[in-house]
């Protein structure tokens, strides 16, 4: 029986647990946010901006900017443009300062306390607003309402873009027509999606992208119905693994890839389609022997022209469109302009001449075609008002994460300066699919390299041989399904961020880490993603010189396409190989750091005693760390063991490949068994966490231990006997 003081407890316990638990909304401090919610970048940068004041505990008063005065009492949030003569002078009516010439995308963020507190965006376009009121809405998040903000953004590149091999369709394959690649039939599926889409813009917007480019083979199918070839349109969109949409007409699909561009122009995307040639998917299965994949056939070129007329007639929100000359021609280099011309050029022309209020922008590969012949080839419609011709290089080939002075394209990206053409770089990151590469310092280093940047309009990060949607391979089921930028969540900051503001400072990456994963240190966090993230790049850089392109070496696996098998990169191939054209490290190759003839270059021991010993100070940092049941913190900490781990193997690796040039066998072989026991730690924690998987060049298959005996090998060959002892 309790007593009359026990039940008297009792009482007082749930008034204090009633008061406690009396909504907070009650207390809270309230705030104002005035926006033009017309305006969908805006509205979509004002919408981030109250869901950061409501995970802190404000209330929020949403308004129309038209209806702000200076009497609004409460603390203020105020987007607008620097154009908005109303805004601006109340803004300086309470101590504000205002700051002319703010140009395209950019901001300047402002905090007044006259008053009351108040924080004011503007931006010199409806983007730079945008980019402007995701800032502060970061900023909020990571500080609350506490902070004082006085800055001013302008963007370093203006064209942040990402490159996307998407098929539409099975029968309209993207890059090069391998539908057996398995993220090309999981993304048809995805392709499809509007609510994709929509995740995709939003977060790379967050990002700070502001381009996208679609690259399929032969996109004509899926997107219009051409006069006098009909029957080249698809009657519906099939995939894979049972996905099929009958109900998707042209009709549909019309108005679903208008609904994408515009959603893309909402979040301050540009939005492009690439093609390659000479293609002619399903259409040549609708005209056999008619419409055929050959240069010198009138009607195929016929029929490309004609297609290219009723996409623009057909999309009037497309904002341009890219052609590739340099996969599936045989002319000779100088014979190519004049083909596209005739095929693409010549249509466009004729629709900018008709309607004069339309912008649209070519852009033209030099893969395979020198911009000066191309200026002359399509001379005609760089002399329009509306009409845009712009050139892309493929500038790294097909591994961006090697050196930061990539040369492949040096001469081409030259003549573009001396000429004044606007120029796109391709960035190829045929490298880091499943893991999240992390360094600050490298990225930097990069972006600050780029030459002729007086007519760099643009760069686009993509791949060829994996094309990212959704993630699928995770053994752990509740991780696929995601995006995979999303998933890969860090990589994309980093590159669109640092792009946007070449000033961003390492703390902004920190907080994002210590927001997602609170169990943990950031600055250790950071700091060991940093160090783990540097050995591939290293070894990258070491080989550029012969593994230039995707079909030469996919490191991740170390495997490369040959007839049609996956082959593993054997010890006597890193014996063989150059060094990237252009070595931002100053590295020496194999064969040289064997023969001691180096000089003052970087040689092949040191390079590897620094892979090891970063990766080392990795793992060390990370020892500690714990997920605490957070399965995303748990990929990440097994994503920087499994750098880590590859990093040593490849450390090792370049160790005994030199001591072997050297004819210093036993050396060699002792340096490739520890290569084979970190090898083995790799695939042992990538085959916990991934399926197999194929690629448009290489199949990690059965699974992550596909190439156990072919690294024993290695070893055995030196005169190694049975399995290294790997204590």
């Amino acid at each position: 029986m309790k007593t009359k003081f026990q039940k008297n407890i009792k009482r007082i316990s749930t008034l204090v647990i009633m008061l406690l638990t009396i909504p907070a909304l009650l207390f809270a401090e309230t705030v104002g946010i005035f926006s033009d919610n017309s305006v969908p970048q805006i509205k979509f940068a004002a919408n981030d901006v109250k869901s950061a004041l409501e995970s802190k505990g404000f209330k929020v008063e949403m308004n129309e900017l038209s209806k702000l005065k200076s009497g609004y009492s409460n603390k203020k949030i105020v987007i607008a443009l620097q154009s908005d003569k109303k805004i601006i002078k109340l803004f300086t009516e309470v101590g504000g300062k205002v700051i002319d010439g703010l140009g395209e995308q950019a901001y300047t963020l402002q905090t007044t306390t006259q008053k009351q507190s108040s924080y004011w965006v503007f931006g010199g376009d409806v983007n730079g607003a945008m980019y402007g009121g995701l800032q502060l809405a970061e900023n909020i998040t990571f500080d609350g309402l506490s902070g004082t903000y006085n800055e001013q953004v302008s963007p370093d590149f203006k064209q942040r873009g990402v490159k996307l091999n998407l098929p539409m369709d099975r029968r309209v394959p993207t890059y090069s027509g391998y539908m057996g690649n398995t993220s090309t039939q999981y993304a048809v599926e995805n392709v499809w999606d509007m609510k994709f889409w929509e995740a995709w813009f939003d977060q790379q917007a967050r990002n700070r992208y502001n381009v996208l480019s679609v690259w399929v083979h032969h996109p004509f199918p899926a997107l219009v119905k051409v006069p006098e070839y009909e029957k080249a349109c698809l009657p519906s969109i099939e995939g894979f693994f049972g996905y099929a949409d009958p109900t998707l007409t042209l009709e549909k699909r019309i108005a679903f890839w208008r609904q994408v561009m515009t959603y893309a122009h909402n979040r301050g995307f540009s939005f492009y389609f690439f093609c390659w040639n000479v293609c002619a998917e399903y259409a040549e299965d609708m005209y056999p022997g008619v419409i055929t994949e050959k240069e010198d056939n009138p009607t195929t070129i016929d029929y490309l022209s004609k297609s290219m007329k009723a996409l623009l007639e057909t999309y009037p929100e497309l904002d341009g469109f890219g052609i590739s000359a340099g996969d599936n021609m045989k002319l000779p280099k100088d014979s190519r302009g004049p083909w596209t011309w005739k095929a693409y050029g010549q249509a466009a022309y004729e629709y900018a001449l008709a309607n004069p209020d339309r912008k649209f922008t070519m852009i033209h590969r030099g893969l395979g075609a020198g911009i000066l012949k191309l200026y002359e080839d399509w001379g005609p419609i760089t002399k329009l008002p509306n009409m845009k011709f712009e050139y892309s290089v493929k500038y790294a080939n097909a591994h961006m994460y090697s050196t930061l002075t990539p040369k492949w394209y040096e001469t081409d990206m030259k003549d573009a300066a001396d000429a004044g053409q606007k120029t796109w770089l391709t960035l190829r990151n045929d490298d880091y699919f499943y893991m999240d590469m992390g360094d600050p310092e490298f990225v930097r280093g990069y972006l600050k390299n780029i030459p002729y940047r007086q007519v760099i309009n643009s760069f686009n990060i993509g791949s060829d041989i994996y094309h990212p949607t959704r993630t699928y391979w995770c053994k752990d089921t509740t991780m696929n399904g995601q995006l995979e930028i999303q998933r890969n969540w860090y990589i994309q900051m980093l590159w669109g961020r640092t792009a946007y503001n070449k000033n961003i400072s390492d703390d902004v990456f920190k907080k994002h880490m210590a927001l997602r994963f609170p169990q943990v240190s950031s600055e250790i966090l950071f700091k060991a993603w940093a160090l783990a993230s540097r050995q591939l790049p290293k070894v990258q850089e070491l080989t550029q010189g012969s593994w230039g392109l995707d079909a030469h070496w996919y490191a991740e696996a170390s495997l490369y396409p040959n007839d049609g098998n996956s082959n593993f990169r054997f010890l006597n191939d890193f014996m063989g190989t150059e060094v990237a054209r252009a070595s931002s490290s100053n590295l020496c190759s194999v064969a040289k750091s064997a023969s001691g003839t180096c000089g003052t270059a970087k040689t092949t021991y040191q390079l590897a005693d620094e892979m090891e010993a970063d990766a080392l100070k990795a793992l060390a940092l990370i020892k500690d760390l714990k997920s605490q049941g957070d399965a995303k913190l748990e990929v990440k900490l097994n994503n920087i063991k499994q750098l880590s781990y590859l990093g040593i193997h490849f450390a090792y690796k370049i160790r005994a490949a030199t001591f072997k040039k050297a004819n210093q066998t036993e050396s060699a072989r002792e340096a490739m068994g520890s290569a084979y026991c970190w090898w083995m730690k790799y695939v042992n924690s990538m085959d916990a966490m991934y399926k197999g998987n194929r690629f448009r060049t290489v199949e990690i298959k059965p699974d992550w231990h596909y190439a156990d005996a072919w690294q024993l090998k290695d070893y055995t060959d030196l005169g190694g006997v049975g399995i290294p002892d790997c204590k």
